[in-house]
């Protein structure tokens, strides 16, 4: 069990508590009654005796099952002299026998019953309306003390003007006697019937309305002493009605200045330790506001917090203020403990301030809704509409911020939030955006922030060298063509590649390369997106390009990524080499010739390509040199390992100097043919030049000599 304890805390309950278990009596009655949630009244009386009002009394022969009934034996109290002269006579059917047009108030049903009085619906003939009446209970009405208290609670009720307390109609007596009052009927329920099917919103927002009743009745000086659900009344159009005023007290009377006639009332489930004990003099409106927080315990729990196996139990719990075990924690948890303090100053101030608590956690919990809309908007953030999802979180995180400025997990998650906008804004090169989300979240001086900071001073400088960039290239003699990386679109061709390829500005700007079917050799366009991709760089890319009216054009094209504001650009050269072709093919074809005369001649003549680094052997170099033809041209280390090894430094050396120089050699070496033998072999050789003076081929002729 929770136990709430302080120094005035002890083992047993004090005052009236303390004597009714000096009573064995007393005690006996007290320890056979069931802990149920039902209103309980024990009065001490001038010789030391108790009562309660389901006892039954010596000088009363009524059966138990009727002392909470109108109906059975009657009683004649006569009319005292406390309502005497001020309270008007009506005319009740089953109290009294007269005829149908005498009767004021006809009763219909019994709607319940508390510790004073028993409730019925009713019809009031008067104006025609069904009304609820309570009358003074039999084994009471002829108690003076009982009859006061009746009055006194009419009167509370009547002079409480408040929308969320029942209206009294009137307060009557009726020919013989019995004490009634008729107030206004509600179709609905009590609340105790409908508490465990509401959700917990439901439940607070009802209990705020009962408080705002209380604060109202202890503005007028009034304790309640017994609010709990079942004197809630919940109507079918949203009403909700404080009732059973019949335990109230006024701060200032006589009872709780001097705690005469000491009386244990209330509900021992929902009872603050002051009313187990019996001690008017520590009733206060925190009191009430004890009665607040046991009810939003309940809704928290299912269960008032306290019990027992007994009456006697449950008051004693009550007293001690031993709370049921919960495993229920939080926000509205720690508000119903406060409340239920032992020391009524350590309970909240006022039911103002228990309304506050209330409201302030209700806005925190709209906060913490807040924050997890956004942290699910930002847990479904996708690239292509990021930006609008940080937003719309951002603003949903202000709202809970705005709501309760303090909530940690709206600050945690914004600082997120901006923290991942920042680093978006920064990767998509938005700078100024990410620099105003730093500065936002005082951020300024972190690494994060100097980075972007730098970012930004390199695209400044980027944009002035591309600026000065951009005029050479426009003016540039070759050929120029500025395409975005992601999907090659043009952005700029300056003068010199649109007079060479025959197009428009207009037909060039914002269009796709592939669009303007350009590349002959769509291999070569391939292999120009691969090196880009691959290196950020791609030279001398031999290639045909198409003119605009469909001829080929021989091209050398060079290429290189650069960032321009942020964004891949490929820079290109286009260089016309239709007459350095157009030699090399003649070049060729001369050469092609002459390998036909010396194949004619039977001279063994072999080639080796600068650039493939492949060798090509005539079909009399290969019966020079004893090779199967099927096996292909030698490997140059092939070629190398079939010269005699005393020879094969010499003709490599001579090779590499006729390389490099350019220079026509001649040399004499050892072939080997089989194991042991050898064929001398005059090599000449000749490197040959393309049209720019570069060696593209080394040319040589295998010529047999005699031993």
């Amino acid at each position: 069990m929770d136990r709430h304890t302080d120094a005035s805390s002890k083992d047993d309950a004090k005052g009236l508590l303390s004597s009714v278990l000096a009573n064995a009596d007393v005690e006996a009655r007290l320890a056979k009654m069931p802990a149920d949630e039902k209103t309980v009244t024990i009065c001490s009386l001038a010789g030391g005796e108790f009562t309660h009002p389901s006892w039954r009394k010596p000088w009363e022969d009524y059966s138990a099952t009727e002392t909470m009934e109108l109906v059975g034996e009657a009683v004649e109290p006569a009319i005292s002299q406390i309502d005497k002269g001020f309270v008007p006579v009506r005319l009740l059917a089953e109290l009294t026998e007269m005829r149908d047009d005498e009767i004021d108030y006809r009763i219909v049903g019994r709607l319940g019953s508390g510790g004073t009085g028993v409730v019925y619906q009713a019809h009031q003939r008067a104006l025609d309306r069904g009304v609820a009446i309570k009358v003074l209970r039999n084994e009471l009405a002829k108690n003076d003390a009982s009859r006061e208290r009746f009055l006194t609670e009419a009167r509370v009720i009547g002079g409480l003007d408040h929308p969320n307390v029942i209206a009294l109609h009137e307060v009557c007596i009726d020919a013989n006697g019995f004490l009634f009052y008729s107030m206004k009927r509600i179709e609905g329920t009590s609340w105790d019937q409908q508490i465990s099917g509401n959700s917990v919103v439901e439940n607070v927002n009802i209990l705020l309305r009962v408080a705002d009743a209380i604060r109202y009745a202890h503005s007028r000086g009034l304790i309640h002493r017994d609010i709990k659900p079942e004197n809630i009344m919940l109507g079918q159009f949203g009403e909700v009605l404080v009732a059973d005023w019949g335990l109230a007290q006024t701060i200032g009377s006589s009872e709780l200045e001097h705690g005469s006639q000491q009386t244990i009332g209330g509900t021992p489930a929902y009872m603050a330790p002051e009313l187990a004990d019996g001690a008017h003099t520590a009733t206060t409106f925190q009191t009430d506001v004890y009665l607040l927080g046991a009810i939003l315990f309940e809704i928290l729990t299912g269960d008032p917090p306290h019990d027992g196996r007994s009456l006697l139990a449950c008051l004693q719990s009550a007293a001690r203020n031993v709370i049921r075990d919960t495993k229920v924690v939080g926000e509205l948890m720690d508000i119903a403990r406060k409340a239920m303090a032992d020391r009524p100053e350590n309970r909240y101030e006022s039911v103002d301030a228990f309304i506050a608590a209330l409201n302030d956690q209700l806005k925190h919990d709209q906060s913490v809704r807040l924050v997890r809309r956004a942290q699910s908007r930002l847990a479904n953030a996708k690239n292509d509409h990021q930006y609008e999802d940080f937003r719309v979180a951002d603003a949903l995180l202000m709202e809970a911020i705005d709501i309760w400025p303090v909530n940690p997990g709206a600050l945690e998650t914004r600082a997120e939030l901006q923290s991942r906008f920042a680093e978006a804004a920064t990767s998509k090169g938005d700078y100024d955006l990410a620099i105003s989300i730093y500065a936002s979240a005082d951020r300024l001086d972190s690494e994060q922030a100097a980075e972007v900071r730098e970012l930004i001073e390199m695209r400044v400088s980027n944009d002035q060298r591309n600026s000065r960039y951009s005029v050479l290239f426009t003016n540039a003699p070759e050929a120029g063509l500025l395409l975005r990386m992601d999907g090659g679109f043009v952005v700029e061709a300056n003068d010199a590649f649109r007079k060479m390829f025959g197009y428009s500005n207009d037909e060039l700007e914002n269009k796709s390369i592939l669009e303007l079917n350009i590349w002959k050799a769509e291999d070569d366009r391939e292999h120009l997106i691969d090196a880009l991709h691959d290196t950020g760089i791609l030279n001398n890319l031999e290639s045909k390009f198409l003119h605009r009216d469909g001829h080929a054009i021989d091209v050398l094209i060079s290429g290189c990524v650069v960032d321009m504001q942020g964004e891949a650009m490929i820079v290109s050269t286009i260089r016309d080499i239709t007459i350095r072709k157009k030699a090399e093919n003649d070049l060729m074809m001369s050469r092609q010739r002459l390998r036909d005369l010396q194949r004619l001649a039977g001279l063994g003549t072999w080639s080796f390509d600068t650039q493939t680094e492949k060798l090509s052997w005539s079909d009399e170099a290969f019966r020079l040199s004893g090779r199967d033809p099927a096996l292909g041209p030698p490997s140059f280390d092939e070629f190398f390992a079939m010269i005699h090894e005393e020879d094969r430094e010499m003709l490599r050396d001579t090779i590499d100097a006729a390389l490099a120089s350019g220079l026509a050699y001649e040399l004499t070496v050892r072939q080997i043919i089989a194991e042991g033998e050898y064929r001398n072999l005059l090599h000449k050789g000749q490197p040959i030049f393309d049209v720019e003076g570069y060696t593209i081929e080394l040319y040589g002729v295998m010529i047999p000599q005699s031993k």
